[in-house]
């Protein structure tokens, strides 16, 4: 290297550490190579022949080199630009490995596998849900989470109170004490009327504004008028349970029926389905299916099943809209 090179890049390189684009550790540390090729390209990318006469023309790289504010974005983005194009085309050249890895391989591309969510705006059993008993109508969006939690816990064997929290918990992150206090207010408005918990002259005009407790708790009853439509609970004294789901295609009506002989449990299952579908009920061991193409009745029944258990009902309307229902045949009550 000639020393009219030498002295540009030592200027360049004083020209960095003036900029801040880098430091003298960092510039060590750059191969000569691209440095050369990078000085060379950015020395003879600068045209700054129509800012001065060519009498009055500066070195670029004097020692005491002063640049216009404008033209130093202008160096800075040349710069990045190739030294970009210069790692792109050594990363081209010799790809990085892996840590476990001592040469390239080819792996073979999977899928990404996309879970789409059990419900949307568009499915079928929200019409029930656009029609719920509350002083604040919900979202949609609201609505739909809330329907898909319920079907996540309703089968389970928590409490009411740890069912309304764990329903509504991913929409209140980090509000566990909260979610709790609110939850047992829930639990006794209706003995306390819900006049109680949400006073009509404090109720927000609509979901999104509603402060965080009013939001948690129109959400817990929501969920509590959801869980109460999936729930089945048959007793002795209370053998026959009907229910009834709004759809968009009509009305469907569940009717469930137990007999409790010996320790043992009988149970029957019909249904009126306002367009085709099918039942399906899980047992311990065995499960019973029924179906149909159309609009009509259907009935199901499984025997030697335990009492104080819970069994799901999973209900098909048309090719993918299902909704399982939780049948709980009790030996006391």
């Amino acid at each position: 290297m000639d020393h009219d090179s030498e002295a540009k890049q030592r200027n360049y390189l004083k020209l960095l550490r003036e900029l801040g684009l880098t430091s003298p550790a960092d510039l060590e540390s750059i191969d000569p190579l691209i440095f050369a090729e990078i000085t060379e390209n950015v020395t003879h990318s600068q045209d700054f022949t129509s800012e001065f006469p060519e009498s009055s023309q500066p070195n670029l790289f004097e020692e005491d080199m002063l640049l216009k504010p404008g033209e130093i974005p202008a160096v800075q983005d040349r710069f990045h630009a190739l030294l970009k194009r210069r790692l792109q085309f050594e990363i081209q050249q010799k790809p990085p490995l892996f840590p476990w890895e001592k040469e390239i391989s080819d792996y073979r591309s999977e899928p990404a596998s996309v879970t789409s969510p059990a419900f949307s705006a568009a499915s079928m059993w929200m019409a029930q849900l656009r029609n719920l008993s509350l002083p604040v109508a919900l979202p949609e969006t609201v609505l739909v989470q809330l329907l898909e939690r319920c079907e996540a816990v309703v089968l389970s064997s928590l409490r009411e109170g740890a069912k309304l929290v764990k329903a509504v918990d991913a929409l209140f992150p980090g509000q566990s004490q909260m979610l709790n206090d609110v939850a047992r207010l829930v639990m006794v408005a209706p003995s306390r009327s819900a006049g109680t918990l949400l006073p009509e002259a404090d109720l927000p005009t609509s979901f999104d504004e509603a402060i965080e407790p009013q939001q948690m708790a129109l959400s817990m009853m929501a969920v509590r008028e959801i869980l109460g439509s999936l729930t089945l609970t048959m007793t002795p004294s209370q053998p026959k349970v009907d229910r009834q789901w709004l759809t968009d295609q009509g009305l469907l009506t569940l009717r469930t029926e137990y007999q409790l002989s010996q320790g043992s449990v009988r149970l029957r299952v019909e249904a009126d389905l306002p367009c085709g579908g099918s039942l399906q009920l899980q047992g311990e061991e065995w499960q019973a299916l029924a179906d149909r193409p159309d609009a009509g009745h259907l009935n199901l029944e499984l025997r030697d099943l335990s009492p104080n258990k819970t069994y799901p009902l999973e209900v098909q309307l048309g090719e993918q809209d299902k909704l399982v229902f939780a049948i709980s045949p009790m030996s006391v009550g």
